[in-house]
């Protein structure tokens, strides 16, 4: 029976277990808890500047709240007039929790409170009493100041920032509303756009930018006022504020120039003006005019606000006068926000018109073609923006001589200064027997002037004389690739010869110039210079095109004061070295000879010409230069030109274009004679570990398997090796001792960055040589070696003395010694 009694008890707190499961314990606390209550909090204290769009937080003890609809419909806010809220913005945020945006749009004298009533409608399973909460509400005073980064002054007040500061309140969001409920009153003429001047910057803060035009003689006030419109939740009277305003006594505008004008300096005259007590509009360009001179105006973009108080005008003027005049500028009220004008009068100096003329040196038949002439206004200056598109031809024009013109599109006509511009000749070696004269025509409009101005300069005809000028020796077969050959520019027939004046033209992909020195038909005296300005013998050469080739050319220009040459000689000599295998031409053109008398003859030229042996009965695969031999020259002659097309002795396998397989294929025919002298060092000279490696890589890429590319292959491989040195070095600098320049040899085992540092016999670094990355390989002739000119980091020339450079590439250096001697 005891057993009996206990089981019964335990079934029945399991049966009391599962109904609490089943049904929930919500039934019993409902039971238990018949008074639920309701507290309202905020996350700050409320208070009368902050209620509108403060969120309510509404906490339920003891119950659960229904949906957010039900809660809308039971909830009601009472105690200041003009706090409600919307239904729909009721949040159930959780089952005991809910919140409610405020919205407000009123006013309150004094400390007051909310009160929030929460009907049973809002609350599950309840049917009792409405639950009330409430938050108290402290009133605010508000206020409106307006301030200023300055005080304002009459002189100030256009343009001036105003700030107006709520307290107490905000500005609505929108700033329509905000422009449509500010105004400024106190001050005539004083206004504001209220589209563009008007800033909401905070939301208690907005500015508004001031704008006048008038006159004040003493001090003021103005006035702003803010309405209920621009304020948020406010039903109050406007608000109003003031800022005081000085009189300035004395308002003046003053006019000047850089110099006085004259008729020369008309356009581009530039005037500033300058205010005392007041400050320019933005439409002071509008306010300006000017008369007295025809032709003289004032275009918009030409003003320029320099400040708030000057302002430059530059004046444009195309016309004529021809005695003194008076220009008079006046300055509109409206520019300066004033009530009257302000006139000036400039005096103006009439200047005689003229153009002139002239070039570096007296103009002959010789000197033509890219001739400088400088054509110099005098009383004028060139239109603004010439030359450029706008202007053509018609406007600089040259006549007299027939074949000389000018191309505008070649930049042959550029602007020097406002008065010069310089014109680059072209002729094109039409003769004329006799002197004449070139007539250079400036337009009308491109001088500023009413009529055209014309220049003329004199030009002296060249007769032929009885010499024959030509190149020698001719013809002349190509040698290797890498070594030089030398021409003579030989003069047969010459009569009382003092000076020449020659030019040669080579093809660049054949021949590269390294010098040129004077020969021995004039005087040891004699001046000479290859392609450089005057006093210099540095030769550079300009590039230009030829007929589908590529020509450079050098200029030989010599004289002397001695007695004058006649009969035969040389008078230049022409070192070239040899860039590729083929036939070219060395041309002599446009020589002229001076005799004593300083008189121009041209002279009779004959070219040179640089042939190749030709093609042998039985060629050889891969002899590219016809010397009976494949070796490492033919194989720099196929890299020199590939990418080549079409007919093309280095093109081997006649695939129509020059490539790398070509290069495989020479490197394959190299027999066991030619190939073992060619992996000495010495004779790779004209070729560097970088190009067979870039080739050994495009050769390899194309993974073909015949014999001949195979064995081609291993060829190339074994020039690289003999390429790459097997250890990194510093080899002594040559000449050494030297004056002013020397080179510095060495040898790279693996690729690195390189850096040569020279320093003093005090350890003081003179100068380094950053030589940037670079592949292993020699680095020993003049080509490739590092080069110092005798100079510091300053481009000064460094004294006589012990110097040590030092080579630093990668992990290694080393340093030696060098002495410049003067």
């Amino acid at each position: 029976m005891h057993t009996y009694i206990l089981n019964q008890k335990g079934f029945i707190f399991i049966l009391v277990s599962i109904l609490m499961v089943t049904f929930g314990t919500q039934g019993i606390s409902y039971a238990q808890e018949a008074n639920p209550t309701i507290t309202a909090s905020v996350e700050a204290p409320l208070t009368e500047a902050t209620l509108h769009r403060s969120i309510i937080t509404l906490t339920l003890t003891g119950r659960q709240f229904n949906d957010e609809w039900d809660i809308g419909r039971a909830l009601s806010i009472s105690g200041i007039e003009g706090v409600t809220f919307e239904k729909w913005d009721v949040a159930r945020v959780s089952d005991m929790v809910a919140t409610v945006p405020l919205e407000f749009f009123g006013d309150i004298d004094t400390d007051t409170a909310l009160t929030f009533t929460v009907g049973a409608g809002a609350i599950a399973g309840y049917d009792g009493n409405a639950l009330i909460t409430t938050l108290p509400v402290t009133a605010v005073e508000e206020s409106l100041v307006a301030s200023t980064a300055a005080p304002l002054t009459e002189a100030t007040l256009h343009g001036s920032t105003i700030t107006l500061t709520l307290t107490g309140r905000r500005f609505t969001d929108w700033e329509s509303d905000i422009r449509d409920a500010v105004f400024v009153s106190g001050i005539d003429g004083v206004t504001f756009d209220d589209f563009f001047d008007v800033d909401r910057v905070s939301d208690t803060e907005v500015t508004i930018e001031l704008e006048f035009v008038g006159n004040i003689d003493t001090n003021a006030t103005l006035t702003f006022i803010v309405g209920t419109g621009a304020i948020v939740g406010y039903s109050g009277n406007a608000f109003t504020t003031t800022l005081p305003v000085a009189a300035v006594e004395v308002e003046s505008l003053e006019a000047s120039t850089e110099a006085p004008l004259t008729e020369a300096i008309l356009n581009g005259g530039l005037i500033t003006l300058t205010l005392t007590g007041r400050r320019f509009t933005g439409d002071i360009a509008d306010a300006l005019s000017v008369s007295g001179i025809d032709g003289v105006t004032i275009e918009s973009w030409n003003v320029e606000r320099v400040s708030r108080t000057v302002a430059t005008i530059e004046l444009e003027f195309a016309g004529n006068i021809n005695e003194d005049a008076t220009l008079t500028v006046t300055v509109g009220a409206d520019g300066i926000g004033y009530d009257k004008d302000f006139t000036f009068e400039f005096p103006v100096t009439a200047v005689e018109e003229s153009l002139t003329a002239s070039a570096a040196a007296p103009l002959t038949e010789a000197n033509l073609d890219g001739s400088i002439i400088t054509l110099t206004l005098n009383g004028r200056q060139f239109a603004d923006g010439f030359p450029d598109e706008w202007y053509r031809e018609d406007y600089v024009s040259v006549s007299g001589i027939d074949g000389v013109t000018f191309d505008w599109w070649e930049d042959d006509v550029v602007r020097v200064s406002d008065t010069g511009i310089a014109v680059k000749l072209e002729f094109d070696g039409t003769g004329f027997d006799t002197d004449t004269t070139l007539t250079f025509t400036v337009a009308a409009r491109v001088a500023n002037h009413t009529q055209d101005l014309t220049a003329q300069i004199p030009v002296t005809a060249i007769q032929q004389s009885n010499a024959t000028v030509s190149i020698t020796p001719s013809p002349i077969v190509s040698p290797n690739v890498g070594e030089q050959l030398t021409f003579n520019l030989n003069i047969a027939g010459g009569e009382n010869v003092a000076g020449y004046q020659a030019t040669v033209l080579f093809d660049d992909t054949a021949l590269s110039l390294m010098e040129a020195t004077n020969g021995d038909y004039l005087s040891a005296e004699a001046f000479f210079l290859a392609d450089g300005p005057f006093g210099e013998s540095t030769l550079i050469i300009s590039s230009s095109t030829g007929n589908f080739q590529s020509v450079e050319e050098v200029k030989l220009t010599a004289n002397t004061l001695a007695e004058a040459s006649n009969g035969n000689g040389t008078l230049a000599t022409l070192t070239f070295e040899v860039v590729d295998f083929k036939a070219s031409a060395v041309t002599p053109s446009q020589v002229y000879l001076v005799d004593a008398d300083g008189k121009r003859w041209e002279a009779t030229t004959e070219n040179g010409e640089v042939t190749i042996p030709p093609e042998p009965a039985e060629a050889i695969f891969g002899d590219i230069n016809r010397d009976g031999i494949v070796n490492i020259q033919d194989l720099i002659i196929v890299g020199n030109r590939l990418g080549q097309r079409g007919k093309n002795s280095a093109d081997v396998n006649e695939d129509g274009l020059v490539d790398v397989v070509d290069i495989v294929l020479v490197a394959s025919a190299f027999d066991a004679a030619a190939a073992a002298p060619a992996l000495y060092p010495q004779a790779l000279a004209p070729i560097t570990a970088a190009e067979v490696q870039d080739w050994f890589s495009q050769a390899r890429q194309l993974t073909r398997t015949d014999p001949a590319y195979l064995r081609g292959m291993t060829v190339l491989e074994q020039l690289l090796k003999a390429l790459t040195p097997k250890k990194t070095g510093l080899l002594p600098n040559y000449p050494n001792p030297f004056n002013p320049e020397t080179w510095i040899p060495y040898h790279l085992s693996e690729n690195t960055d390189v850096q040569i540092s020279i320093y003093d016999i005090k350890g003081v670094l003179v100068r380094r040589l950053d030589l940037g990355h670079q592949v292993a390989g020699y680095y020993a002739d003049q080509t490739k070696a590092a080069y110092w000119d005798g100079k510091n980091a300053f481009g000064e020339p460094v004294a006589s003395g012990l110097y040590f450079y030092t080579l630093t590439a990668g992990d290694f250096t080393a340093t030696r010694k060098m002495l410049i001697r003067k």
